[in-house]
């Protein structure tokens, strides 16, 4: 949608002449010729043409003012970027060793062949999996079967626990000391590109707000009832610049089979493991260089005996189940982009210069530009205007898209010096044309750029065949300044900060790294204090999917919420972030069924019913979810049964609270603020 601009003034040039004509009674009374023929008359139109013309003029919103708008909220037009995917390599040796940044080449569905980039060095081997199981209280499950159809598999099971474990077997053994690259994609959304990005930004940003003065000592602070912030707290240390803060509550450990029943633990401080899914949560690789060999051996109701490795939760809770969507064995990352470097033009000595580079489209508007001056090569600096550039400032405009720099006039900026030479290096991308299915034919690039890198040589014949499993995807052409405006206007549905009830709801619920299914904020209440009145405080209560029966957030997960809304809050406002407090209900009822209705399958379906309708996040009266703190009404238990197939009629009816200490009630139960209510157990009479 369009940026809605308001019309200052909406009057035309007849509406200037009639208003004008109507106000010389009172401001001339002795002027009574208003004929087109009077030389006064002709003034009010040439007046009203002027004004005509600056009314139009203010209304008018140049692009560099629309930028400037955009920039006070936080939004800018987003450079173009090219399509990722992850390529899966097959080896023709033992070992096929592929460097970062490596060029590749797929052919696009117009036949065409476009380069993409490895964004990982990569060690491939022949390894296949073979099997894949998950391990819990109920013993091991196989999802092989699954696995080969497509579809989504949980490696933890649907209810993980610490000790829950996702079994991978192979027909090879892990090689001893080689790096080999496992590469997992996640099924749920929330686990991609973005969702990394934003969870490196939030950690950058809470570094640069609240930098650690020393060590960081692990917070013990929100184990009780709810997260508080509205001062300090635990500051995460600065991350480099790929480094994904780790899950805020769930830990996994990776181990090998070492003999039959016997887990190795892998070192991370050894580089024996380097898992980058933050415990199975986000896409990403993960890098297993074995210390020992694996031995085949049987694992779970798998007869054949495979070479394992295991993924075991060591501790903490997910807020959702995982679900793994692809597995790929020998997988590395790739974007479409093209590696360009090398002269653009000279410097003419001539105010607001501009240069073309040999290939636009900039990928994500990075770019690096030296100009050889006397005293040696000086780098330039890209900015988006030059209106705190000086008359020393060297610096320059990028259009990403087209591919075109703008360099200074002498006072916004240097001009570039008369005949200084100019280089650029950066990446060029075909940006939504790099967006393909899964499955196009492959090659390896031979060209200048992987000539020069270490090890090249010979590459193409260790490597059997490369693919792409997943489809390569994201890839887009520069945002226009109206898309960007459309962004802004969208964004009033994702606020900044939070300001009312239902801005905390939708922060909480966007919190990186968290899977929350529901949240709901409460103004002036503290759950220490529920029986005051608590003037400044917002308690903003959170339920992510997991455990199943009664969802509750860890301590880690309510942390993760509270510091992400505490820099969004409004000054003097204290943010309590607190799980729901559950109050279980039972049914106790007799009903009177249809003839010829088995009773025990009629008790069975009530008991569902009542089941389905006491869950916190499927039941309900509309089967959203029962509201929070909403109480349980006698009548819509009578309805509920009533509504079962076989049920005639209620004989009676009596709900039962809590720990039910204090009997049955035949009447409403009432639900605390914080309060979601638990299904117990029924004891529903037939006949």
């Amino acid at each position: 949608m369009a940026l809605p601009l308001p019309n200052l003034d909406d009057r035309r040039w007849t509406d200037l002449v009639e208003e004008g004509r109507s106000l010389i009674p009172l401001y001339a009374p002795g002027w009574t010729d208003h004929n087109i023929h009077d030389p006064g008359i002709t003034f009010v139109d040439l007046l009203a043409w002027v004004a005509e013309m600056d009314l139009y003029r203010l209304n008018r919103v140049p692009p560099s003012h629309v930028r400037k708008f955009l920039a006070l909220v936080g939004i800018e037009p987003a450079p173009p970027h090219g399509a990722r995917t992850v390529l899966a390599v097959q080896p023709a040796a033992p070992r096929a060793d592929l460097p970062a940044a490596l060029e590749v080449q797929a052919r696009d569905l117009a036949g065409r062949w476009l380069t993409f980039r490895t964004l990982q060095p990569l060690a491939a081997v022949p390894l296949a999996l073979q099997a894949i199981q998950t391990g819990g209280p109920g013993g091991i499950v196989d999802l092989t079967a699954r696995w080969r159809r497509g579809e989504t598999v949980p490696p933890l099971g649907e209810e993980p626990a610490p000790g829950a474990a996702l079994y991978l077997g192979f027909d090879q053994p892990l090689p001893p000391g080689v790096p080999v690259a496992l590469y997992l994609r996640f099924a749920g959304g929330r686990s991609g590109w973005d969702e990394r990005r934003q969870l490196i930004a939030e950690a950058r940003r809470a570094a640069e707000v609240c930098p650690p003065p020393g060590p960081v000592f692990p917070c013990r602070c929100g184990e009780g009832t709810g997260e508080e912030t509205g001062g300090g707290g635990e500051a995460p240390a600065t991350p480099p610049d790929e480094a994904v803060p780790p899950h805020p509550s769930a830990r996994t450990v990776w181990e090998i089979q070492v003999a039959p029943g016997v887990w190795q633990r892998l070192d991370a401080a050894a580089g024996q493991i380097a898992d980058d899914t933050r415990s199975l949560t986000l896409d990403g690789r993960v890098v297993i260089t074995a210390p020992v060999a694996t031995v085949p051996a049987r694992v779970g109701p798998v007869k054949t005996p495979f070479h394992y490795l295991r993924c075991r939760l060591a501790g903490g809770a997910y807020d959702a189940a995982p679900g793994l969507a692809y597995f790929i064995v020998n997988g590395v990352a790739a974007e479409q982009a093209e590696a360009v470097a090398g002269p653009i033009g000279a410097g003419s000595g001539e105010p607001g210069q501009r240069l073309s580079l040999a290939k636009p489209a900039v990928d994500r508007g990075a770019i690096e530009v030296q100009v050889s001056e006397e005293g040696g090569p000086v780098t330039w600096e890209e900015r988006p205007d030059f209106d705190l550039a000086g008359r020393a400032g060297s610096c320059f405009l990028l259009d990403a898209q087209q591919g075109i720099l703008t360099f200074g006039d002498g006072e916004a900026g240097r001009r570039l010096p008369p005949g200084a030479p100019v280089f650029a290096r950066y990446r060029s991308t075909r940006g939504a044309e790099g967006n393909l299915p899964a499955g196009r034919e492959w090659r390896i690039a031979d060209n200048p750029h992987n000539q020069a890198l270490p090890g090249f040589g010979g590459l193409a014949a260790k490597v059997a065949a490369i693919a792409n499993p997943v489809p390569a995807a994201g890839g887009a052409a520069a945002e226009t300044l109206d898309a960007a405006a459309a962004r802004a206007v969208d964004s009033l549905e994702q606020p900044l900060r939070a300001v009312t009830l239902a801005d905390y709801e939708t922060l909480a619920l966007a919190t990186p790294g968290v899977r929350l299914a529901r949240a709901s904020a409460r103004a002036n209440l503290d759950p220490a204090l529920p029986c005051l009145q608590a003037a400044g405080v917002v308690t903003v209560i959170v339920v992510p999917f997991l455990p199943l029966r009664r969802p509750f957030p860890s301590a880690g997960t309510r942390r993760a919420v509270a510091r992400f809304l505490a820099p969004r809050r409004l000054i003097g406002t204290r943010i309590v972030v607190a799980g729901p407090e559950y109050l279980e209900i039972a049914v106790r009822a007799s009903v009177q069924p249809f003839p010829g209705a088995d009773p025990a399958a009629l008790r069975e379906r009530i008991i569902a019913a009542l089941d389905r309708f006491f869950h916190p996040l499927t039941g309900g009266p509309d089967g959203q979810g029962w509201p929070l703190g909403r109480d349980v009404y006698r009548s819509e238990v009578l309805q509920l049964l009533d509504e079962v197939p076989g049920v005639d009629h209620v004989l009676s009816l009596a709900l039962l609270s809590g720990c039910g200490c204090h009997g049955p009630v035949c009447g409403n139960v009432c639900v605390g603020p914080l309060g979601l209510v638990a299904s117990g157990r029924h004891e529903i009479t037939v006949g």
